[in-house]
């Protein structure tokens, strides 16, 4: 049975309304990071104020953003989630919240001698893997799925959402994976997508995917206009908070963002509140799967 997305309630039974101008205030919460495999030991890095650096803001999210991987960097193995691949002179960078340092840091593709998958340990190759991910490189991309890049994103920005749903109360439960792949099939079907869609690789891809809130709002931006892909998400979403049999309070507070979000949306509100004010809220981070703390973005 399918349930609506419902609005929290205070403790004496009145719903707490929540409109477009206060959602702004969540842009720095973070979800949970994937279960990271056990087979690799993630090296402690001591903070470095020469090194470290201010986290960006609220910049549109780049396709590498919310990626979840584990990484040899000089001598040390690093747990990253990226958000940022940039070209500065020759160089190449992959800018990345550093869960070792605990802090944002900018790392050369050309030194990362390693690229590990966070969850299973595979070895994905060495620092050029990150090419995929450029907007401009003629290099091996990230596969396309069978769609077009506007398909792809659309797709792409429903993942960041139910992955950021799926991990906000600091667990993935493995039937939410089921409501992934069902999202993915309801996108092919009733947005008459060509083709079959590689359910493994998708569903594989979303569970990589860690994304802030920050790139939560940007995708559910992407299916404001759309009445269609709209109905599917939220469809999803309903479906991912009663997956597991428990509906925690943290599941219901963000189904109720999602539904003042699309419900209030205008581009000129989301320009003024996640256009420039990203990164100047604290971070309010969630527990991640099996325990532990998410570092916050210095």
């Amino acid at each position: 049975m399918r349930l609506p997305l419902v609005q929290p309630r205070d403790p004496e039974g009145e719903l707490i309304m929540t409109d477009f101008a206060n959602i702004a205030r969540w842009a720095s919460h973070r979800s949970a990071l994937p279960p990271v495999t056990p087979t690799l030991i993630i090296d402690a890095v001591p903070l470095d104020p020469d090194r470290d650096l201010p986290a960006i803001g609220a910049a549109e999210p780049q396709p590498i953003s919310a990626f979840v991987c584990i990484i040899e960097y000089e001598g040390n193995t690093r747990l990253i989630t990226c958000r940022r691949f940039d070209r500065i002179g020759e160089a190449v960078y992959v800018g990345a919240i550093c869960h070792s340092a605990r802090a944002y840091r900018q790392f050369r593709s050309d030194r990362v001698s390693a690229v590990y998958d966070a969850a299973t340990g595979e070895v994905l190759g060495d620092g050029s893997y990150f090419e995929r991910f450029s907007v401009d490189s003629q290099r091996e991309r990230a596969a396309t799925w069978n769609l077009s890049p506007a398909r792809k994103a659309t797709l792409v920005a429903g993942l960041n959402v139910l992955a950021f749903m799926a991990r906000c109360d600091g667990y993935w439960h493995p039937l939410e994976a089921d409501v992934v792949e069902g999202f993915i099939c309801s996108m092919w079907l009733r947005k008459e997508w060509e083709g079959e869609p590689p359910l493994a690789d998708i569903v594989a891809h979303a569970q990589r995917l860690s994304p802030d809130a920050n790139t939560f709002f940007h995708a559910l931006r992407h299916y404001a206009g759309s009445r269609t892909s709209t109905r599917i998400l939220c469809g999803a979403v309903s479906d991912l908070i009663t997956a597991d049999g428990v509906i925690c309070s943290s599941e219901a507070r963000w189904g109720a963002e999602i539904d003042a979000f699309l419900r209030d949306y205008r581009e000129d509100e989301f320009e003024r509140y996640f256009g420039s004010a990203g990164g100047s809220h604290p971070v309010a981070s969630v527990p991640p799967a099996g325990g532990g703390t998410v570092l916050p973005e210095k």
